[in-house]
């Protein structure tokens, strides 16, 4: 059994058993390198398209809260211009149209600024009856907050045309009548209540995209903690060493054997060795990674 061409023969059918087996725990650790690979890339490119998807519903529902919002603003602006300029004036004594104390507090300096530059056109002496015409001369655009706010500071600061009546009574001019034509249409609470539920929806669509977006990114994480193959290169590399390329290198160099006859015992010794604990150790990999597999 232990002559020289026993042991060359056996330790060359163990080169080849090792290196099929070997053959396939590379291929074991190709495929799952692979699979993890597909899976990992076909996650990411989903969780792109959902952040993408996120920021462009949060872009529309940001332009639709500013909708919202400019809504309130032009409402409030309406409302509170023309008791901004009384005694001890209080934001907190009025309605706040759904608007914080900072936003307000914005907003009545906005008007404040209106009112200033409407001061400085009506400086002069003017009556009521020339407000339209002085709004016109400064191309003050009609159907705004600006507007209607220029309108009130020259009405406001302008004098009577009162003209006197055959009994000695005085008679209003008509003209000096200033008619607030500002009111909330249907439309624009039926336009106010549409963009409230398309906030409302938008907000469900956002719930469920960070719903997939935390499912993907724990996926990812799992497949990243799982993908541990780094036991799996260092059984690799350890039985290519020690149970291929050794004995491979021995065998080409066997000729030594006959000058030094003790040699071949240990290389024997040495190769059934490597041989048992090589198979025992890919069969209780390829046990363990089914295993694996079955459980996942």
């Amino acid at each position: 059994m232990f002559a020289l061409e026993n042991i060359l023969s056996y330790t060359s059918n163990n080169i080849q058993i090792i290196g099929i087996f070997i053959a396939i725990i590379g291929g074991l650790v190709a495929t799952k390198l692979l699979n993890a690979k597909i899976e990992k890339d076909t996650l990411k490119e989903k969780l792109d398209k959902i952040k993408k998807e996120i920021e462009f519903n949060k872009t529309k529902k940001s332009g639709k809260e500013q909708k919202i919002f400019l809504k309130k603003k032009e409402d409030y602006m309406y409302y509170i211009y023309d008791k901004i300029i009384e005694k001890n004036f209080d934001i907190n004594n009025y309605e706040d149209y759904g608007l914080t104390e900072e936003q307000r507090l914005s907003i009545i300096e906005e008007i404040k600024e209106i009112i200033s530059k409407a001061l400085e056109i009506f400086k002069g002496k003017h009556k009521k009856s020339e407000v339209d015409n002085i709004l016109k001369q400064n191309h003050i655009q009609e159907n705004t907050i600006e507007h209607t706010i220029y309108d009130y500071v020259g009405y406001e600061t302008g004098d009577s045309s009162n003209s006197m009546s055959p009994f000695g009574t005085m008679l209003p001019n008509l003209s000096d009548i200033r008619m607030d034509s500002r009111f909330s249409s249907l439309q624009e609470n039926l336009e106010k209540r549409d963009l409230n539920n398309r906030i409302d929806e938008l907000d469900e669509i956002l719930k469920w995209k960070l719903i997939e977006k935390e499912d993907i990114e724990s996926k990812l994480i799992a497949i990243s903690n799982n993908l541990n193959v780094k036991n799996d290169i260092i059984l690799f590399i350890l039985i290519t060493i020690f149970a291929i390329l050794i004995p491979q290198i021995v065998l080409s160099i066997y000729p030594l054997f006959i000058d030094f006859k003790w040699l071949k015992y240990v290389f024997a010794i040495y190769s059934i060795l490597a041989f048992i604990f090589s198979m025992v150790a890919m069969l209780y990999y390829i046990y363990v990674l089914f295993k694996r597999i079955i459980k996942d």
